[in-house]
């Protein structure tokens, strides 16, 4: 039903974007060399996007050259170009499906259709820019672009997630606007440059977008250099030990949606993600007779056994991507009521990643069976980190972790 649902509305969406097209067409007797040659650019800036850090997508300047194009040739050549330029190879072999190749279609052309009366509107002049006026109208113009782009788009996924618009727009589209409106300045410019010279200075554009894409290109290759070189790390930890294999990924993905909840950066979740990866890398370290014994340890044994925190903390020392969290590592295993190891720190003294690698470890230790106890269920976990909150667990954060085993549960429903 949901699907059926989606795939109706793509095609109203692309029904209204082609009702404009058949009601807008371009007189080619005027502008058509400036149009096509803008029009090129708008498919090398969609063969050529800037990605994104941490896997989110791309930018292109396809939608400040839209702009461009709509103030200097109209709305119908703005129209036709963003519905045909914007075509991808994948859209044209097949490999995206046909309703959502003509939904973009139609969202492309709605959303500079929306731009071109909202520039007209406000007295933006066609063929010519200069002045507050024109300018006014075209930051409002790129404004309801963004708008009506952004509501048609996330109308979409709410058929598809059975989600409310709103909750769609505040998870997934809110947070990339300040990118999206950034592009209006360089819509501005590029108008300028077009109305003052010609458009094809418009090529100096791309310098700046090549460098930005190879570097871009490049930090993303470093991220997944990192990401892969602390799996690898923490799978040789892992393996040594069939009882806890695939615990450091969890713990990972653990403190990650706690850090989430607790509204930090996606830096911050990235770099505690990785830590997590590594928050018991110092247990090589330990000899096998202990980290492979089924039974409980002795005395002397849980000793050695705590010094793999420290120990870990020591092997991560210079690796400056890592920041400070060598110390995080070093005291995840610190209790707030100031009775952990190795250091015997309490409260706020035990840093803050420390008391969240903290939680997430638990648990984690909690649901997975060991030589010395069976696993609890989520549920009873959940009650015995609640059980523990101001003594071994830090207060403060039990709240946000509360929510973040509730999602785990309702996943595994």
């Amino acid at each position: 039903m949901k699907r059926g649902a989606f795939q109706t509305y793509c095609y109203v969406v692309a029904g209204l974007g082609f009702y404009v097209l058949a009601t807008h067409i371009p007189d080619l007797s005027r502008g058509l060399l400036s149009a096509a040659f803008l029009a090129s650019l708008v498919v090398l800036g969609e063969l050529s996007p800037v990605p994104v850090p941490r896997g989110k997508g791309s930018v292109s300047v396809t939608a400040p050259l839209l702009f461009t194009i709509a103030v200097l040739h109209g709305p119908a050549y703005a129209a036709w170009i963003a519905s045909m330029a914007t075509l991808r190879k994948k859209d044209i072999l097949g490999q995206v499906p046909f309703h959502i190749v003509l939904f973009n279609r139609g969202m492309l052309v709605l959303s500079v259709h929306a731009f071109s009366l909202a520039y007209q509107g406000f007295g933006g002049r066609i063929g010519f820019f200069g002045g507050y006026r024109d300018l006014i109208a075209l930051v409002v113009g790129a404004v309801l672009f963004n708008l009506v782009n952004s509501i048609i788009v996330s109308t979409g996924f709410a058929f598809m997630l059975n989600a409310s618009v709103l909750s769609v727009l505040r998870q997934n589209i809110i947070p990339s606007l300040p990118s999206i409106l950034a592009l209006i300045p360089v819509g501005v410019l590029m108008t300028v440059v077009c109305v003052q010279s010609e458009p094809w200075y418009l090529l100096l554009f791309w310098i700046p977008l090549l460098v930005a894409k190879y570097s871009l290109e490049k930090y993303n290759d470093l991220r997944e250099a990192y990401s892969e070189m602390a799996g690898a790390l923490s799978n040789a930890i892992d393996v040594r030990d069939s009882y806890t294999r695939g615990h450091s990924e969890r713990v990972a993905d653990y403190a990650a949606m706690l850090a989430q909840e607790l509204k930090m950066t996606d830096d911050k979740i990235d770099l505690i993600r990785y830590v997590g990866l590594l928050h018991d890398v110092g247990k090589v370290g330990i000899r096998d007779a202990i980290m492979k014994k089924p039974g409980t340890f002795t005395y002397d044994e849980y000793q050695e056994m705590k010094r793999h925190s420290a120990m870990g903390a020591d092997m991560l020392v210079g690796m400056k991507f890592l920041g400070k969290g060598q110390d995080w590592v070093r005291h995840h295993h610190e209790r707030w009521d100031g009775k952990g190891f190795p250091d015997g720190l309490q409260g706020e003294d035990i840093p803050l990643e420390a008391r969240m690698l903290a939680l997430a470890d638990s648990f984690d230790a909690m649901t997975t069976d060991r030589p010395y106890k069976k696993k609890m269920s989520f549920e009873d976990a959940k009650e015995e980190i609640a059980r523990c909150s101001g003594t071994q667990f830090d207060p403060d954060l039990v709240p946000a972790m509360m929510k973040v085993m509730d999602k785990l549960i309702a996943g595994r429903k």
